[in-house]
């Protein structure tokens, strides 16, 4: 006796596995477009690890890397090399807000560490102040509204991290020197 099954109860089931897999890749793919790359390039990375020693100069270094990226929106913005330049604009905010978030963790590591950066901080405070009218020069769109406010918010928090972390080392350098003086005079 042959016993043919109805092709609903087959048809249900093989859609499910069909539409299982297809959002599998599509979220595969979406997940695969979202890894950010290195906003350094490797000429500039080779630069930070040659200065890695020297924490002023690593500062001073990241600072120089950030006011390329504003010079590349300010160009994006003035002389436009393609018809579209909303992608330029939007990538170079994107490496701009990660270089921002990078210099934060490095005077994160300083401030831990108890190391003086206090002449690179005093010159990352100069700079913060031109970033932002640079990051708002670019009119509204859709296509990078989004980064530029992170990028402002990141300048913004690196603002004011770096404002509390100069009185804090003003503070701790100038007890600590103070300490170490009669240290010296005791010893002559």
């Amino acid at each position: 006796m042959l016993v043919l099954l109805p092709t609903r109860r087959l048809r249900k089931p093989f859609q499910v596995i069909i539409l299982f897999t297809a959002a599998c890749l599509l979220v595969g793919r979406c997940s695969y477009g979202q890894h950010s790359h290195d906003p350094l390039t490797p000429n500039e990375e080779e630069q930070v690890r040659a200065v890695a020693d020297q924490p002023n100069e690593r500062v001073k270094l990241y600072i120089k890397f950030i006011e390329e990226r504003t010079e590349a929106i300010h160009h994006a913005v003035v002389r436009p090399p393609m018809q579209h330049p909303g992608a330029a604009i939007h990538d170079n905010l994107e490496d701009f807000t990660r270089l921002v978030d990078e210099l934060q963790d490095n005077l994160d590591a300083y401030d831990e560490s108890h190391t003086d950066v206090r002449k690179s901080l005093k010159y990352l405070l100069e700079h913060t102040s031109k970033w932002p009218p640079v990051l708002d020069e670019p009119p509204g769109s859709p296509a990078y509204d989004f980064v530029r406010k992170s990028a402002l918010d990141a300048v913004e928090n690196m603002k004011q991290s770096s404002t509390t972390l100069l009185k804090s080392q003003e503070e701790y350098f100038g007890k600590h020197k103070a300490e170490a003086e009669p240290k010296k005079k005791s010893d002559d």
